[in-house]
């Protein structure tokens, strides 16, 4: 049976009660994403602008080129997560996760699987179990960089798989690229511009660490706003919770 709010497979043949109705449906649906539960990204500015955080149930897409900032509001959305004794998932398809900027951002690392698949079926693949096992509330997928651009064909499908799975489990997927792979299958989109990055670290061939940057995040779809607008936050400035030793 399909319980869709926008089955309109018995609409009547008045294209003007046909129109209210889908107004209806909308209605109806918008009133259930403000109700629903949200996740904090750890950002108090971005928080506000998603209408209290992640949904729940839902894949967030942040997409962005290099340096815009999307690892580093995963980081603050899993810092937040771990801070509170929640276990979660970075599925690393990017091979970019890096545990001494993740420490200095204020994630718990004990709190925190890693994943390093070796292809799009296998990232895929492992955040569906993560989230069949119904323990993580967050699940990071990164899928930048050169090795997830050669493998868009069959995206679709396995987006789509992605999307139920979260749906099932009740948490939150957070994916990153550099353009929208879920789509228009996604809770909701982030898009970031590049901004102004401080690293620390370095000296005398020291690993080097994100210490701040300077976001400007977009709402592209997704939100609780009628029409779901994009929405811009002008610049949204992190840091990290340590910033030295």
């Amino acid at each position: 049976m399909n319980t869709s709010p926008f089955n309109v497979a018995s609409a009547p043949d008045d294209p003007a009660e046909s129109l209210a109705r889908l107004r209806e449906a909308t209605a109806r649906w918008v009133a259930q994403e403000r109700t629903r539960a949200r996740l904090t990204t750890g950002m108090e500015a971005l928080d506000g602008l998603l209408g209290g955080g992640w949904p729940q149930g839902r894949v967030g897409e942040l997409v962005g080129p290099p340096c815009s900032g999307r690892t580093a509001v995963a980081m603050a959305t899993v810092a937040a997560a771990t801070s509170r004794g929640e276990v979660v998932a970075w599925v690393d398809a990017a091979d970019a996760f890096d545990p001494v900027s993740a420490t200095a951002a204020g994630v718990e690392l004990d709190r925190v699987l890693w994943v390093r698949p070796s292809d799009l079926e296998k990232t895929v693949r492992a955040a569906e179990l993560c989230l069949d096992l119904c323990g993580f509330g967050v699940v990071v997928v990164d899928l930048a960089g050169a090795a997830a651009r050669r493998e868009r064909r069959g995206g679709k499908g396995k987006a789509l798989r992605l999307v139920r799975a979260v749906e099932r489990a009740g948490a939150v997927v957070l994916v990153l690229a550099e353009r929208p792979w879920v789509g228009t299958l996604a809770g909701v989109t982030v898009a970031l511009g590049r901004g102004a990055a401080e690293w620390r670290g370095g000296e005398r061939g020291a690993p080097r660490w994100l210490a701040g940057i300077s976001l400007r995040p977009c709402i592209e779809r997704g939100g609780v706003g009628r029409g779901a607008p994009r929405r811009d936050a002008g610049v949204v400035a992190w840091r990290a919770r340590v910033v030295g030793g």
